[in-house]
C-alpha cells in the first residue's frame, strides 16, 4: 500500500488471501490548502506513476448521492474533468489532443451506480474492476478528496482506481455560485482526480501551482480545470503524441 502525499510506509497485496499478489495499491490523498502564487514562471512540472491504462476507453461510473447537488450538474462536471484528459476541449489550447489514443482515452458515457464509501477498493477484495467516483466522509481533517488506485506490478497495466470527494467540503461550480470562494469546484477537483487515474502523480514544488495536478487546492479555485504544461508533458509521455 502506497499513500502518496502523507509520509507513509508500502506494501503490496500478499499471498495469504489478501488478493493476487503483482497488484500495488497507491492512494492519493489530496490536501486543502491555500495557494501562495510566487513570481516565478515554470517549464512544466509532472510525476508518471510507472503504470498506465492499456486497453481503451475507460469506463467511468458516479454515485451523485451526498454531493448536496443534482445527478445533471455532477455527471456534466466529470464528464468535462474526463474530457480534458481526452482532447483538452476546454484547455487554453482549444481542440488539441495530447496524445493518441483513438477514439478517447475514456468512455463518453458515464455510468450511474448506487456504491457507497465502504464499496471503493480500499483492499484489493473490493476490486471489482470498475471506476467508481462518488462522495462521501473521508476521516482526516483537510482532505478534499482520495484517490485508490491498483495496478498490475509485473506488466505496469493500471486496473482499476476508485475516487471518493469528502463530503467535509460544499460542492458545486466555482464559476457561477454565489458561494464562490465557499465553494470547492467539482469540475477542478475532479480534473486533478482523473489525472491520477490515468497515471500521474502529484507535484508540489511551489512553481507548479498552475498545473492541474498540482498537489493542493483550495475552495474557489478552479485553474486545475484546463491542464497546464507538465500536465500536457506528462499525459503525453505516457500516452504518446496525437496522431496527425
Amino acid at each position: 500500500m502506497l499513500f502518496v502525499g502523507c509520509p507513509l510506509t508500502s506494501t503490496s497485496a500478499n499471498k495469504n488471501g489478501a488478493g493476487p499478489p503483482d497488484l500495488q495499491r497507491v492512494v492519493f490523498i489530496h490536501y486543502a490548502k491555500a495557494n501562495a502564487k510566487p513570481p516565478a514562471k515554470e517549464t512544466g512540472y509532472y510525476k508518471l506513476l510507472g503504470a498506465k491504462w492499456k486497453s481503451f476507453p475507460v469506463s467511468l461510473e458516479v454515485n451523485p448521492s451526498d454531493s448536496g447537488l443534482g445527478e445533471e450538474f455532477v455527471i456534466r462536471a466529470i464528464g468535462l474533468a474526463a474530457e480534458e484528459w481526452d482532447s483538452g476541449a476546454y484547455s487554453r489550447l482549444e481542440g488539441i489532443d495530447w496524445y493518441g489514443v483513438d477514439p478517447n482515452l475514456f468512455d463518453n458515457k458515464i455510468s450511474i451506480t448506487n456504491k457507497g464509501y465502504e464499496d471503493l477498493a480500499w483492499t484489493s477484495d473490493k476490486l471489482d474492476g470498475k471506476n467508481t467516483l462518488l462522495f462521501g466522509n473521508y476521516s482526516t481533517p483537510g482532505v478534499i478528496a482520495v484517490t485508490i488506485l491498483w495496478y498490475d506490478r509485473a506488466t505496469k497495466t493500471i486496473v482499476e482506481f476508485d475516487i471518493v470527494f469528502d463530503t467535509d467540503y460544499t460542492w458545486g461550480n466555482a464559476t457561477d455560485d454565489s458561494r464562490v470562494m465557499g465553494v470547492m469546484d467539482l469540475q477542478n477537483i475532479a480534473t486533478h482526480e482523473l489525472g491520477h487515474g490515468v497515471g500521474l502523480g502529484d507535484v508540489y514544488q511551489s512553481t507548479a501551482y498552475q498545473e492541474t495536478m498540482y498537489g493542493y487546492s483550495d475552495y474557489g479555485e478552479t485553474s486545475k480545470r484546463d491542464l497546464y504544461i507538465g500536465d500536457k508533458t506528462g499525459i503525453t509521455k505516457l500516452y504518446g503524441a496525437a496522431s496527425a
